[in-house]
């Protein structure tokens, strides 16, 4: 079976999905009138996309990419989803080793680029953030003179783009100097984000429905893309304001039973793991849990993992380590961990656990990867009787939506 996935089905996969590409080619021709929106970046790229969907469609024919789908077949895809008439055409892209992105481009041709961040998402493959920075800026260069370009004021390496770009440059971020810039207003829970966006002599209130002070980052790209295309400010907020948290990505689950579960289980590069335990510390809650998984894309920082699990343990009432790793990190951590601290090799042992120990009112964080851990039975499991507790899946869905989760597999 391990040869089988390793060898066949990347095979039977380039076999079909080669004639699509090429028809997608021939078809992007078609499309003299779309304009091709690339959206990239390390991290929140998925939460643009969806925002700035929602604040051009509010006005325009659009179409998008689905759900987290950002390599070239799915940009092949989404263009053969696109009519003449379509007026949008958004699409992430993404790479996880360097090189990909070339093709992509030759194929997508776009018009505008946005760029969120460069973090150290896949650091292992590409060794440093300045590479990271390389690859993402084929999208940038890509762009023609008459085309926009989207860039993070606030990141050095994304600011920087912008003179290896002949398109218009719109930048955003909380600098002052940013064209599109906004003022956090309230990001603790149980209240949602709102923010203050300014934009030349123009101010509106974004209230959102999404957690954290860093997607602020994710609503200013949207907002600001969405404006230069001509929506109005107004316009654009009221749409962004509308969208609820993408499912795993600081998502909100509540049970029958009145526990609150926020879902930040989809990925786990290392930067983003204390962000989401300070979020849990600044929350108001009768009682915090936090389940930390699989931590990706360490890029050799040994101490992080080490240091967010003392943060986990300092803003929670208890904190869970699961995974098969979790025994041995856990006795490594007992000294920053005490009885707080418990560790399950197997997420099935965590969510009967669990199930035991939360009461209406808790507030728990699950924090982890999914194609590593699948956390999300462990809220899932609070309501429903899950089946599946497989160990190691190869299935890249998310629970909620895995036709498997009603069937036995053994662990």
């Amino acid at each position: 079976m391990d040869w089988l996935e390793r060898r066949v089905k990347p095979a039977v996969k380039a076999t079909y999905r080669r004639p699509l590409i090429k028809t997608a080619a021939a078809w992007r021709r078609m499309l003299p009138r779309t304009c091709v929106i690339g959206i990239t970046g390390s991290a929140g790229k998925t939460t643009t996309k969806e925002l700035l969907y929602a604040a051009l469609a509010s006005r325009y024919r659009c179409t998008k990419s689905s759900n987290s789908n950002n390599q070239l077949y799915d940009v092949a895809r989404s263009l053969l989803s696109s009519a003449p008439w379509t007026q949008f055409c958004v699409q992430e892209i993404g790479a996880t080793v360097p090189g990909r992105f070339a093709p992509m481009m030759a194929l997508l041709k776009p018009q505008v680029g946005v760029v969120t961040n460069v973090g150290t998402d896949h650091i292992q493959a590409f060794r440093t953030q300045e590479a990271v920075a390389a690859e993402k800026l084929n999208l940038i260069a890509s762009l023609p003179a008459a085309g926009i370009a989207v860039l993070n004021a606030d990141d050095p390496l994304v600011a920087a783009m912008a003179s290896h770009c002949r398109a218009r440059i719109v930048t955003y971020g909380l600098r002052s100097d940013a064209q599109f810039r906004a003022e956090p207003v309230t990001d603790k829970w149980p209240n949602r984000l709102a923010l203050r966006i300014r934009h030349g002599n123009d101010t509106v209130l974004a209230q959102t429905r999404l957690l954290a002070g860093y997607q602020a980052s994710n609503v200013l790209a949207a907002v600001a893309t969405a404006c230069s295309l001509g929506v109005s400010l107004e316009q654009a907020v009221l749409a962004v304001s509308r969208h609820e948290p993408m499912l795993g990505r600081m998502s909100v689950y509540v049970t029958s039973r009145g526990v609150t579960v926020i879902r930040d289980d989809w990925k786990a590069p290392d930067w983003s793991l204390l962000k989401a335990v300070q979020y849990i510390a600044d929350a108001q809650a009768a009682r915090k849990l936090i389940v930390i998984g699989t931590i990706s894309d360490s890029g050799g920082r040994r101490n992080l993992y080490r240091n967010a699990v003392a943060a986990a343990v300092a803003a929670a009432d208890q904190v869970l380590l699961v995974g098969p790793r979790a025994a041995a990190a856990s006795r490594r951590l007992r000294a920053v961990g005490g009885e707080k601290l418990l560790a399950f090799a197997l997420a099935r042992d965590a969510a009967r656990w669990l199930g035991d120990f939360v009461r209406e009112g808790d507030l728990v964080l699950l924090k982890g990867s999914n194609n590593a851990d699948h956390l999300a039975r462990l809220a899932l499991a609070l309501d429903h009787d899950i089946r599946c507790w497989r160990s190691h899946c190869p299935r890249r869905v998310i629970c909620d939506r895995c036709r498997l989760s009603g069937a036995p597999v053994a662990p």
